[in-house]
């Protein structure tokens, strides 16, 4: 019996370990409106329900380790996900670059969203010579 109890207790402690270490994954999701801004919101932001662009390019540079640049492409639904390096990466400040074809690029430095945030990507749309 005490075997199983220190067999469940080492079990535990390897779980929350591996969880505690899990990598912070940066999500988001890339609309279109009025002006170029990157932020980060709630996860139960409205906004985050809208339509999307696809195909925009997502650049991120954690500051701390500023030779390396991770990139993401967003989805159908304007959606991406950047899985960042380092288990210390929620302590970090981060750049990010957003550009899409026809739309106006977004840049930012900001603290790095926590896993109840998402990053709001809003990009303006380039006005043809002809408006």
């Amino acid at each position: 019996m005490k075997s199983k109890l220190v067999a469940l207790a080492g079990s535990f402690a390897l779980t929350a370990l591996a969880v505690g270490c899990s990598p912070v994954t940066v999500k988001g999701k890339i609309i279109s409106g009025n002006l170029s801004v990157i932020t980060a919101v709630a996860t139960t932001d409205s906004r985050l329900e809208g339509e999307g662009v696809e195909g925009a390019t997502i650049s991120a540079v954690q500051e701390a380790r500023s030779t390396v640049t991770l990139t993401a492409v967003s989805d159908e639904e304007g959606l991406f996900a950047i899985p960042l390096k380092g288990d210390s990466a929620l302590g970090q400040a981060m750049s990010f670059q957003v550009e899409a074809e026809g739309y106006l690029p977004a840049r930012v430095t900001m603290p790095t969203p926590t896993p109840n945030e998402s990053l709001l990507v809003v990009l303006k749309p380039i006005r043809s010579s002809s408006e």
